[in-house]
């Protein structure tokens, strides 16, 4: 008998262990019995003799997998991210799998196939007559077989058909198809159609699909045919081939310059062992290449290669790049796919069929055989922090996935974290510059228009119109920044004052004028915009700080005859959107480009000469330590994306702050000179990258009660710092968040600045098992959050 630890997709942090005759690998998985209802979870460690708990161990009721579905390494990687980011094992683990390796036990299945393999003889018995049969009766009749395995590895093989709940998208795609059942018929004395039919099936000599012969053959001519025992007629699921790539891109060749070349062969040195390097390099300096490069050495020695970007909408065109280089061994990994899609782009980079992975940050959980190189691009991007549990960022998780496969990895940025600049500092990682442009292309002339000097009502300078007119004449591409979605951030009685709020997060509504109502950009409360104040009565409205959608109004009144697009998470909506987006700027079927973050970054188009940042205070306001640093990202990134070809490129930026350090710097594109300053600040405030943070969410809908248990939490943690004199901890709070209400809960929030990191997991225990709270009340852990809102 085996005793074995088996991972949970629960959020209770503890270890469960189950009996098993049979000896299991390390990331199978198995079916269970907890909490009185089945459920599936990840074998672990085993022990050769029962742990010693006073329990009675359950039984492991079925194995699903012949191999494991995740490796050893993967495996230790779980449990890294429960330690530190504070989340079971469980949910890391079933983080990094497809939702379709979860088989829900209560689906129905019913037979597609015309073959019947021996180990699925027994199954087919009791599916035989075609109709839908729920799995778990099949379990029940079938004692000893593993039918859930079964279900899964003939749904895959396309014997079975499995009902799920299904998006449009994710329906299969099941033809009709021919199986001949005599391989020499007598057809001297069929009707002409049917032999005619039948010699047609013959010359093919394989089952073929009943739509090939459908447009010159009745539906009567087949049956008739299948009547008489010549041939059979079955569904057939046909597996869909996702992200076909349609050639339209030439490979590039890729002629190197002197840094470029100099990087690497400075990467390439370490190759052999985990190596960590950080590639910094501007806006345009050609950081893909240098990519490019590394991939192409690491598949001439057999290894496969993982590539993170920050957003979907940098896929399109990365994705079209590398089809370009490297054919059809690219998977596809992102958080728009079908569940269909994730599951059919993971077995093939199990298979080996896929040596590169590309895609947003789950793709660090690709299950890629040989691991040889990771590459995150755009590595400073807040996208990679996942917000819901478990609360991981995925570049710092990348880096220990390399670590964990004897890996090099590559963070590559124009705007480098101040946490990967500051580990270079430490010697942690390598540092390679890229400080020019290929093709002596300069970067974009930048200027900072104050705006003080312009009148309040007006949303686009003078300087900036004459611009934008002046390159629409040339027949020449324009991006403009404004990161802040909708009409406008608020809708303000006149009369008495009052702003239109949620009432789930008691925050001002957006206003979005293209549908005419209200939206919550927290909870997703939408309401029909007001005719009249609530309060008073009042017609009379004054809209606040404006969005994307009143930018674009303003735009269609000067530049009437001008092709705008506007990208922003409401009109990006749309799975192609971005996909469209980009084909539309590469044919230069828009003029004016005018989006939130969504184009901040990644985009390379050379027709655009101008861009304009229409308010670069909108981040710089936020109250948050990180905000400068956020605004000096968003501006460089931004600005980068001019001049990008032969023609010379201009930035204007619009500000109240045209002196502060992180405009100016991000002006320059002076990333030395900024990290300078802004670290010397964090420095003296103990904030990261010298202190780590946690923080602790308190969530409860009574907000009395939630305000007597923060309190008494308060109380009990008071001298809590005392007992680690030599860890430098400081506690802040318990207080209330800046967002004090959000989708009817009440928030409160703990913050704990620490500067040695492997106390972080610890310490966290301890403050949870000082003071109980009660269940009505929920803890959200984040580990090196991103935003303290």
């Amino acid at each position: 008998m085996y005793y074995y630890v088996v991972h949970l997709p629960i959020s209770l942090r503890q270890e469960y262990h189950y009996r098993c005759e049979q000896s299991l690998a390390e990331g199978t998985r198995v079916l269970v019995s907890f909490n009185r209802r089945d459920m599936i979870g990840i074998c672990g460690k085993a022990c050769s003799s029962p742990p010693d708990l006073k329990v009675r161990f359950k039984p492991v009721l079925e194995v699903l997998d012949a191999r494991p579905v995740l490796s050893s390494r993967l495996l230790r990687l779980a449990e890294w991210m429960a330690s530190y980011y504070q989340c079971s094992v469980g949910s890391a683990c079933f983080a990094m799998l497809p939702a379709w390796l979860t088989p829900d036990i209560d689906a129905e299945v019913r037979w597609l196939g015309s073959e019947i393999p021996d180990e699925y003889a027994r199954l087919h018995g009791l599916l035989s007559d075609g109709e839908f049969h729920k799995v778990s009766e099949l379990r029940k009749a079938l004692k000893g077989v593993p039918v859930l395995r079964l279900v899964e590895t003939g749904e895959e093989a396309g014997y079975l058909e499995l009902k799920r709940k299904l998006s449009a998208k994710d329906k299969p795609k099941i033809l009709n198809y021919i199986k001949l059942l005599q391989q020499e018929p007598a057809l001297d004395n069929l009707p002409a159609r049917q032999k005619e039919a039948m010699q047609i099936i013959l010359a093919k000599g394989e089952d073929l699909p009943l739509a090939e012969l459908a447009q010159d053959f009745s539906w009567s001519v087949f049956k008739a045919l299948a009547k008489k025992g010549l041939i059979s007629i079955y569904p057939r699921k046909i597996e869909r081939s996702f992200f076909r790539y349609d050639g339209s891109s030439a490979r590039k060749n890729i002629t190197l310059n002197g840094e470029q070349t100099q990087a690497v062969d400075e990467i390439s040195s370490h190759q052999g062992g985990f190596h960590a390097h950080l590639l910094y390099g501007i806006t345009g300096s050609g950081k893909t290449e240098v990519y490019i490069s590394m991939i192409r050495r690491y598949l001439r020695e057999g290894k496969g290669v993982i590539f993170l970007i920050p957003e979907i909408a940098l896929t399109p065109q990365m994705v079209e790049r590398f089809q370009a280089e490297f054919g059809e061994v690219l998977a596809i990994s992102h958080s728009q796919l079908s569940d269909r899609q994730r599951l059919y782009q993971w077995r093939k980079i199990c298979r080996g069929e896929c040596r590169i992975v590309i895609g947003a940050r789950s793709a660090v959980f690709a299950p890629m055989p040989n691991l040889g190189l990771i590459v995150v691009d755009e590595e400073h991007e807040q996208s990679y922090k996942q917000d819901n549990n478990p609360r991981y960022n995925g570049r710092d998780l990348a880096v220990m996935r390399a670590k964990l496969e004897g890996a090099q990895i590559i963070l590559g940025s124009a705007t480098p974290s101040l946490e990967s600049w500051h580990n270079h500092a430490l010697g942690k990682y390598a540092l390679h510059r890229l400080n020019s442009r290929p093709l002596d292309y300069a970067l974009p002339e930048v200027g900072i228009i104050d705006l003080c000097d312009v009148p309040r009502e007006q949303l686009l300078s003078d300087e900036l119109l004459q611009a934008i007119s002046t390159r629409l004449e040339r027949k020449e591409q324009v991006i403009l920044f404004q990161n802040r979605r909708g009409f406008s951030s608020f809708i303000q009685c006149l009369k008495c004052g009052e702003l239109v709020k949620c009432g789930n997060c008691e925050i001002s509504m957006y206003y979005h004028r293209d549908q005419e109502q209200m939206q919550c950009h927290y909870c997703g409360l939408t309401l029909p915009s007001p005719r009249k104040c609530p309060h008073c009565g009042s017609f009379i409205f004054s809209y606040g700080a404006p969005g994307t959608q009143k930018v674009e109004q303003v735009l269609r009144v000067y530049f009437p005859n001008a092709r705008i697009l506007r990208l922003d998470s409401d009109s990006a909506r749309k799975p192609d959107s971005h996909k469209n987006m980009y084909k539309r700027m590469k044919n230069k079927e828009v003029d004016i480009l005018l989006g939130t973050q969504m184009i901040s970054k990644g985009l390379d188009f050379p027709g655009v000469t101008l861009v304009g940042i229409i308010n670069a205070d909108i981040s710089l306001n936020v109250p948050d330590f990180r905000s400068a640093e956020r605004t000096f990202q968003l501006i460089t990134q931004v600005a980068g994306r001019s001049g990008r070809g032969d023609k010379a490129g201009e930035v204007l930026i619009q500000t109240y702050n045209p002196r502060h350090y992180a405009i100016r710097h991000a002006s320059r594109q002076d990333f030395p000179s900024f990290a300078q300053e802004e670290l010397s600040y964090r420095q003296r405030m103990n904030y990261p990258p010298y202190y780590r943070l946690a923080r602790i969410l308190y969530l409860c809908a009574d907000e009395a009660l939630l305000t007597a248990e923060m309190s008494a939490l308060a109380q009990r943690l008071q001298g809590f710092e005392d007992g680690y004199p030599d860890q430098s901890v400081f506690l802040l709070g318990p207080a209330p968040a800046p967002l004090t209400k959000v989708r009817n809960n009440y928030r409160y929030h703990l913050i704990i600045k620490l500067r040695n990191t492997s106390t972080i997991p610890a310490l966290l225990q301890a403050i949870q098992q000082i003071y109980k709270l009660p269940r009505a009340i929920t803890e959200q852990i984040d580990v090196d959050p991103l935003s303290l809102m």
